[in-house]
């Protein structure tokens, strides 16, 4: 999308009515990427330090339960679903790129003010999740797992490659999709739609609801992409997370902004 989009906060919708949600092309999520690309290195240094911020929190989270192997992939994937929440920051600061406003560090970390009730509802949504997600890998790991007790990398390994966990393997992967499914599809445009304008919590819920059921394939795609780049994250032990958080933050606004109007 072009710089068509540079305006003000928007206002609330007013009354019951919700947002008008846009259909986009399957190819989308790339110009997003390019879009948020993009205004990461407008002023790194503050979105950097959000992707700091984040990563030092993944590091401290895995720190806590590397010694629990029950909770530790669950800490791993919990901890995605909570991610947009820790975005909110990098929302306002592509929010001000657009809009031509001043976009310094301590301004966005004030976007909470923008819409406060709304946001810590959110919040406690994105916690509630991420509890539920911790609870339910505890009860499979306990009914299904018949190896014995390791370190959380060891156990992790055995269940891939030892088939008498294939089970567990099979009803973890699909409950995690399932959870992250849905968090997906009431978050994708709800967060960075709080940032950008004041309004209810459910009426953010039900636009995102509405933009994954008019976009079903482009924001599958997304998703994919989301998983894939966080993945490789992970995998440059969390160093990676600096860069490519900051960057997903700034291309979830613009996704956003293109699928709602």
């Amino acid at each position: 999308m072009s710089d068509s989009f540079a305006v003000p906060p928007a206002p609330t919708s007013g009354g019951t009515s919700l947002p008008v949600v846009r259909r986009i092309g399957f190819a989308a999520p790339l110009r997003w990427l390019g879009l948020g690309w993009r205004d990461l290195w407008r002023q790194p240094a503050a979105s950097l330090f959000y992707g700091i911020a984040i990563m030092v929190a993944g590091v401290v989270i895995l720190g806590v339960t590397a010694s629990l192997p029950y909770l530790f992939a669950a800490a791993v994937t919990g901890f995605l679903l909570v991610a947009p929440m820790l975005a909110a920051g990098l929302y306002e600061l592509s929010r001000r790129y657009l809009a031509g406003e001043p976009a310094a560090l301590t301004d966005s970390m004030l976007a909470w003010r923008r819409n406060p009730s709304a946001l810590v509802g959110f919040g406690l949504l994105s916690i509630l999740a991420g509890t539920a997600w911790q609870v339910a890998s505890v009860v499979i790991v306990a009914l299904f797992y018949q190896g014995p007790a390791l370190a959380p990398q060891a156990m992790i390994i055995e269940v891939l490659v030892n088939p008498r966990h294939y089970l567990m393997f099979f009803i973890y992967m699909c409950s995690g999709g399932l959870l992250a499914a849905v968090v997906f599809a009431l978050s994708v445009v709800s967060m960075p739609m709080l940032v950008d304008r004041r309004g209810d919590l459910l009426a953010a819920l039900s636009t995102s609801l509405n933009a994954v059921a008019e976009n079903p394939l482009p924001l599958a795609f997304w998703a994919a992409l989301l998983m894939l780049l966080t993945g490789i994250g992970f995998a440059t032990a969390l160093l990676g997370l600096i860069v490519i958080m900051p960057w997903l933050g700034h291309a979830s606004f613009h996704a956003y902004k293109e699928l709602v109007e």
